[in-house]
Parts: C-alpha cells; structure tokens; sequence
C-alpha cells in the first residue's frame, strides 16, 4: 500500500491563493492536538504568512519596490510551506487521518475529488454595532475553508483590491467598516485540491 504523504510545493498558485492556502494551514494547525510542536513553529510560519499578506496588498499599488518586497515574501512563504510540510510528514508517520487534519493537500492516491457544490444561502447583514456587516452562507459539503471578501471600489474590475478573510465557519462579521460607505461583498467554498466556488455579488451599505 502506498503511504500517504502531502503536497509540499505550492509555487504554481496565484498570489492570492497562495495566501488563502497559507491561511487555511494555519487554521487547520490551530489548537491541532495531532501537531503541538512543528517545524517551524506555528507562530513564525504566521509571522511569515502575515508579512506575505502585508506585502501583497502592497504590491497592489503597482510600485516597483513593493512588488520586489511580495516576491521576496512569497519565496520565503513558499519554501516554508515547504520545510513545514516534509516536518508535518514527518511526525505523522503516514498516518492519513492526522495528514488530512494538516490543512495540506494530500498527493493523489489515484481517488477523485468530490466536485464543490455552488454555494447558496449567501445574505448579508447588520452587526451587533455601527460599521459593522456579517456575512453567512448555507454550508458546503465537502469545503474545508471559507472566503469572506468585499471591496469599496464602486466599479468592479479585475484590479479591483479586495479585503479578504478566511474561516472554516460559514459566518464573518467585517468591524471599523466607514459607515453610510456601499461596499460590494462575495463569498466562496475552498476545497481540498484547492477548489473555489464563490457566489454572485451583493452590495450593502455599512451602516
């Protein structure tokens, strides 16, 4: 039987899909009773993902020193997902179960991968205070994250720089949103071969 062993080399993803990918590592490492202790440690390969995200957004403004800072970022990111795989790997002695819990891909053992359902249920809402807009959608089988984005730009393009957070619940509150502002919000599903299925747009206004 062939022993199960994870993706480590996430290099071909967009910028913006590496740092959902980063990010849902790290949710799936949070409190993971399977890898108290890794390699490196949960805090710096944080530190590392944060900065990646500091500097994408940055890049946005298309300034060349900024966009060399992202692509140094993104190098480092990419080879600690690296290291951080082969030590997860490691310490979970083929174990699938526990390989699975990693947030990692795991390599094709030759099964397919249930197709994401399209998401549903997608509403927008008031929060608890002022400036504040909760999203929610109905559940998707077989997602391992969800997507939380919204922009401000009132023409939607693909320059378009949007806020993005991720959770493995259904449900974000935004907070500090400038109130009587109209942002323009999406959510989607994030799969385990890195599938994305996003909704339609709405809009709101922050109240």
């Amino acid at each position: 039987m062939k022993t199960s062993s994870l993706v480590k080399d996430y290099s071909k993803l967009s910028d913006a899909n590496l740092n959902l990918k980063a990010q849902s590592i790290i949710l799936a490492l949070t409190a993971n009773p399977n890898f108290s202790a890794t390699a490196p440690t949960l805090a710096v390969f944080t530190s590392i993902k944060n900065t990646y995200s500091t500097t994408l957004a940055n890049a946005a403004s298309r300034d060349r020193n900024a966009i060399a800072q992202k692509k140094a970022a993104k190098s480092a990111l990419v080879l600690n997902m690296r290291l951080l795989g082969s030590n997860l790997e490691s310490l979970a002695l083929g174990d699938r179960v526990k390989l699975i819990s990693s947030g990692f891909d795991l390599s094709s053992l030759g099964e397919s991968v249930p197709a994401l359902a399209i998401p549903t249920g997608f509403t927008l809402s008031d929060g608890i205070n002022a400036g504040e807009v909760k999203f929610s959608m109905k559940a998707v089988r077989e997602a391992v994250a969800y997507v939380f984005e919204y922009t401000t730009d009132t023409v939607i393009t693909k320059e378009s720089r949007w806020i993005t957070k991720v959770s493995t619940s259904r449900e974000y509150v935004f907070s500090n949103l400038p109130s009587g502002v109209r942002i323009t919000c999406r959510m989607g599903a994030i799969g385990r071969k890195d599938q994305e299925v996003f909704t339609g747009m709405l809009t709101r206004v922050v109240q």
